[in-house]
């Protein structure tokens, strides 16, 4: 493919992608696409962590571009002598970060990345909108690390895209998987598809944890927090797809290429025209 774009069909592809991964021979993999987006590189990063235990593998990219990128955002897994377009400007551009460790760390590191990195390069926004955006952005963190277990916690790619006026932020981590764990806790059938167990912990007040335990898989919040400013969200865990798009429509399908882990990708529009919330800014 070309590049991976914002579609079912896209995120399908992660998981022929993770299989070649595993395969390599030699060790190093070429990235065929032109562009790649925050959520692919997310996925990259873990995928690539978790097969480097066994060897070294690195990646390049046919294109020029997108190794200068995956280069500007710190992607550690370039091949050295990839070659490299010409640098370009770096004001959309934020750097790939992962998390992971106890919660209150984690959560002081979220809050300090989201508020010295990348607010910068946001347009202005209600203190209201900033708020719900660092409530939203630990919230899925603190799950993925709490839920997920994976070894590498988590990894964050985002970039800001001024001529659209919307920010993609993805999240990924190899762990669990949200169909693993809602089977366990016996909330769906294990004949049911992975695409149920997401829809299951998308719902408000469901969490695979204790009665009594406030945290949860906190997807609820979010859905609905994105309906008030037509962002959209896609969450990919093993074979399960889920998308709400900009006016609060959810799609849930069955992938043909299944992935480990949990994948989210967001997107946040700066419009405090289309963000409207009861309260005066704080």
């Amino acid at each position: 493919m070309r590049y991976y774009a914002v579609t079912p069909e896209s995120f399908g592809q992660l998981g022929v992608f993770g299989r070649q991964i595993q395969k390599c021979t030699p060790d190093r993999i070429d990235l065929k696409v032109e562009f790649v987006r925050p959520y692919c590189v997310a996925y990259l990063d873990q995928t690539m962590l978790t097969e480097s235990r066994a060897r070294s593998i690195n990646l390049t990219s046919t294109y020029k571009k997108v190794n200068r990128y995956l280069r500007q955002i710190n992607f550690e897994h370039l091949a050295p002598r990839a070659l490299l377009a010409k640098p370009f400007p770096q004001q959309d551009i934020i750097k790939i970060v992962r998390f992971n460790g106890a919660p209150l760390q984690v959560e002081a590191k979220v809050v300090s990345w989201l508020t010295e990195t990348v607010k910068p390069f946001l347009p202005k926004q209600s203190p209201t909108l900033w708020k719900r955006v660092v409530e939203n952005f630990w919230e899925i963190t603190h799950n993925g690390i709490q839920h997920g277990g994976g070894s590498f916690g988590i990894s964050a790619c985002s970039q800001f895209y001024p001529m659209m006026g919307y920010f993609e932020v993805a999240f990924y981590d190899r762990g669990n998987g949200i169909p693993k764990l809602v089977r366990a806790f016996g909330a769906v059938k294990n004949s049911s598809p992975d695409c149920a167990c997401i829809e299951w912990a998308a719902q408000k007040g469901n969490s695979t944890l204790p009665t009594g335990t406030s945290a949860g898989l906190g997807l609820h919040l979010l859905r609905e927090f994105l309906k008030l400013n037509r962002g959209s969200i896609q969450i990919v865990s093993g074979d399960g797809y889920f998308g709400q798009d900009g006016y609060g429509q959810s799609t849930y399908l069955s992938l043909r290429n299944p992935i480990a882990g949990t994948l989210v990708n967001i997107r946040v529009v700066f419009d405090d025209d289309l963000y409207q919330l009861e309260g005066e800014d704080e």
